[in-house]
């Protein structure tokens, strides 16, 4: 699935090589690798970009996003309908609002 990581590091003033560097562990064809492929990169690249370019994850993964939001959009339903047919306690109602708040909030447009 594509990502977005290469987007911010060419608007920024960072080569490859300089992640590279700055990370310890990666040469820069490697980067060149994450950044131009549909292979997910490196947690620990991910992180870097985060914090050096102050973009959330989902700026780097928009698909990833809408893709698990479509899915819970459609699993979240049958969880909570599951639920309701199993004798409740305290904590399967807790996790009951629980989701019902979260879906409501899946189904907000997006800004």
């Amino acid at each position: 699935m594509k990502h977005d990581i290469s987007t911010y590091r060419k608007q920024s003033i960072f080569s490859q090589q300089d992640i590279a560097d700055m990370i310890g562990t990666y040469d820069a064809i490697q980067i060149s690798r994450y950044e131009l492929s549909n292979i997910n990169p490196q947690m620990e690249l991910v992180l870097l970009y985060h914090l050096l370019y102050k973009k959330s994850l989902a700026q780097f993964f928009p698909a990833h996003i809408n893709s698990l939001k479509a899915r819970l959009r459609l699993r979240i339903p049958n969880i909570i309908n599951e639920w309701k047919c199993v004798k409740q306690n305290d904590a399967i109602k807790r996790k009951i609002e629980c989701l019902e708040h979260f879906l409501s909030e899946l189904n907000q447009p997006t800004p």
